[in-house]
């Protein structure tokens, strides 16, 4: 795996970790989840925009199962 595979991967596990532990110390519920995937798309939309422009294909859409 390349260097900047290993950080991306990183990147994503230490995400994961604060959205969970967010959600554990706060609750989780719609009104608390809700927020947090709306700007968790957000950022996808923009990072799936920058990909585009490079030529490079990602995720068409979130992979979520609550909308």
């Amino acid at each position: 795996m390349p260097d900047q595979m290993l950080v991306a991967q990183d990147l994503v596990q230490q995400g994961a970790v604060h959205a969970i532990s967010y959600l554990l110390q706060n609750g989780c519920s719609e009104d608390t989840a809700t927020p947090m995937l709306a700007s968790l798309r957000e950022n996808a939309q923009l990072i799936r925009e920058e990909a585009a422009r490079r030529g490079t294909g990602l995720f068409e859409r979130d992979q979520v199962a609550f909308n």
